[in-house]
């Protein structure tokens, strides 16, 4: 019985460790973005890290060894939990034009959020940092391919089907990603931005077929 019992406690000790490592992992990796988008990434140092993150250099280490791991790891474990969660949006309107409307200002809300401004960090830095760009690419490729799936649930099955839709898809991307990089030296509310309507109507025009034309008047300003 004594016997049981100190295994049960060893067992529960063992699972309360696991849950300690788990939380101080998350901690670590949500202070780096926090650092990274604030501090650039000269300025994201493992000790500023640890310090925003209240955790012991030796748990630091533990956890990452690499300064640069450490960085790709937080920035996309960020951008997947994200993706993840609008990929699985449901309440998507019904109607074709307005589809695309949400769809295209849901994507370009995403580059907005922090872990937006992390990953360009990222990019720069690995222009002429060969190591970063080692550990940063693989982590590109996956996250590419879930932003890809996400995108293709913010359209839906039918338009995504359309002729030509990745080619829109990865025109909208790369459009977005050039304008919202301009926020950096002038933030404006991004709702209002005047390229949001032009992506609209393109993404219509590509999507929709001729006879689905004119715009529904409820759906013109939408």
């Amino acid at each position: 019985m004594i016997d049981a019992e100190a295994g049960g406690g060893r067992v529960d000790t063992t699972v309360r460790e696991q849950e300690r490592s788990r939380i101080s992992k998350l901690q670590i990796l949500d202070a780096a973005v926090r650092v990274l988008v604030d501090s650039g990434y000269s300025g994201a140092t493992t000790l500023a890290i640890q310090k925003a993150a209240g955790v012991s250099r030796g748990r630091l280490l533990h956890h990452f060894p690499s300064r640069d791991g450490l960085l790709v790891a937080a920035v996309h474990h960020l951008a997947a939990e994200r993706v993840r969660h609008l990929g699985s949006r449901t309440d998507w309107p019904a109607e074709e034009h307005a589809r695309i409307a949400a769809a295209v200002r849901t994507m370009w809300m995403t580059y907005q959020q922090p872990y937006f401004w992390a990953s360009m960090e990222l990019w720069l830095a690995a222009r002429s940092n060969a190591r970063l760009r080692a550990a940063l690419v693989p982590e590109e490729h996956v996250m590419g391919a879930m932003v890809r799936s996400a995108t293709d649930n913010f359209f839906g099955s039918a338009l995504a089907a359309t002729p030509g839709y990745a080619a829109v898809r990865e025109t909208l991307n790369t459009s977005m990603r050039g304008v919202a990089l301009t926020y950096a030296v002038e933030p404006r509310e991004p709702l209002q931005d005047p390229h949001l309507a032009e992506w609209i109507a393109f993404a219509r025009r590509m999507l929709i077929p001729e006879e689905a034309q004119p715009i529904p008047a409820a759906e013109r300003d939408r």
